[in-house]
């Protein structure tokens, strides 16, 4: 009997257990009422009312007057969409954490606006871009093609801001109606602003004017411009409403590039660049004699001093730079120690202290200071004789007088 009365227990538990997750279910749903009118509160029939949410979607279509009923997840954010053989929206009704409410969609007599851009000759213009704007929120967005021409597709009659714009001319809006199906027309003018670059070190601070850098201008097309920056500044005429990537290029500088938008007033940019990054090993002395010490200076492309800088004597590091970018080597053996500083991915152009023995020491020493050429003593230069020619002549007249 025990055991019959645990199996029922047991048997009651799994139903409950299984009709957990359906309850929870049921409870976590909450009822839309979406009511659709008109732009005079008619109610419209026959609309699907679309509910889309995080991981689910639901439709509905709206009665005779003009309500649809839709379950969705409470505290969901959820989007609305009206679909109808005559009306639309321009845009979705946003439900944010979402409980039981009435919700109204308010759509418009369907409605499509055909633009045709032309220059100032009444010549087609493609790639030309056309915006949609209603209540300052852009409704359709495209290009003309080969014809001038853009379709906005269904959109709500009304009244609309119309967009044109083209690189190289000059913005146009216009306001007009969109009606079931309505023809417009914009015509766009060529224009050119002033665009100024300036070309500067920021190394420095403040940053240094570069002088004589080459400025290349380049739109979607290619090269638009190729100007010097004399005196570290650059000026140029350019179209307007175009993007641009503008770069500066100078000997022993990086390249440097910046993105520019001109849309249709004078535009000035400054572009910095720096030295490229080299390493200098300079030396105090071109002989050492051997067991003697020398200094070297390892420095950047600024002609500043780097500490920590890894120094090498024929690929054999001997230490590095102190705070002053400087290190003192002892010279131990005869011949050629090249020297060479390395950091990263950075490494200098060898220097070269020749190690000399004392007796070489001396013997070059000499050589520059000794002012008797080779082949030659000092009793048989040219100097020394003509004296000895004045004193002989002086003597010979004092005897003949006597």
């Amino acid at each position: 009997m025990n055991r019959l009365v645990s199996l029922a227990v047991a048997a009651a538990m799994i139903a409950w257990l299984l009709m957990m997750p359906a309850a929870a279910a049921t409870q976590s749903q909450v009822t839309l009422t979406v009511s659709v009118v008109d732009g005079n509160d008619a109610a419209i029939d026959g609309a699907t009312v679309t509910a889309s949410w995080d991981g689910g979607e639901r439709t509905a279509t709206t009665a005779s007057n003009g309500r649809a009923f839709v379950d969705v997840p409470e505290g969901a954010d959820v989007t609305l969409e009206v679909d109808h053989e005559d009306y639309t929206r321009n845009f979705p009704v946003i439900v944010e954490d979402a409980t039981e409410q009435d919700v109204t969609m308010r759509v418009s007599l369907k409605g499509q606006g055909t633009v045709a851009v032309t220059d100032a000759e009444d010549e087609p213009l493609a790639n030309a871009t056309v915006e949609f704007r209603k209540d300052r929120r852009p409704v359709a967005r495209g290009q003309t093609g080969a014809d001038g021409r853009f379709e906005s597709g269904t959109i709500e009659q009304g009244i609309y801001r119309i967009r044109a714009v083209k690189p190289g001319y000059y913005r146009e809006t216009i306001t007009e109606r969109v009606r079931v199906d309505s023809s417009h027309a914009i015509s766009l003018e060529r224009g050119s602003v002033r665009l100024e670059v300036t070309v500067v070190d920021d190394h420095f601070d403040p940053p240094q004017e570069l002088d004589e850098a080459s400025v290349r201008v380049d739109d979607a097309d290619g090269e638009v411009a190729r100007v010097r920056a004399s005196g570290g500044t650059a000026s140029l005429s350019v179209p307007v409403n175009t993007e641009y990537t503008i770069t500066v290029v100078k000997d022993n500088y990086t390249k440097s590039s910046e993105e520019l938008r001109v849309r249709e007033s004078d535009e000035a940019i400054e572009i910095a660049a720096q030295r490229v990054p080299t390493l200098t090993v300079e030396r105090q002395n071109e002989q050492v004699v051997v067991g003697e010490s020398t200094r070297l200076r390892v420095v950047n492309s600024y002609g500043e001093p780097l500490s920590n800088i890894t120094v090498q004597r024929n690929n054999e590091t001997v230490g590095e730079t102190d705070a002053n970018g400087e290190l003192t080597v002892t010279i131990e053996s005869a011949g050629e120690n090249e020297f060479r500083a390395v950091s990263d991915d950075l490494e200098s152009d060898p220097v070269v202290v020749t190690g000399i023995t004392p007796g070489d020491e001396e013997t070059a020493t000499a050589s520059p200071t000794d002012g008797t050429p080779d082949g030659q003593t000092d009793s048989d230069g040219p100097g020394f004789g003509a004296v000895v020619a004045v004193l002989a002549l002086v003597a010979v007249a004092v005897a003949l007088r006597r």
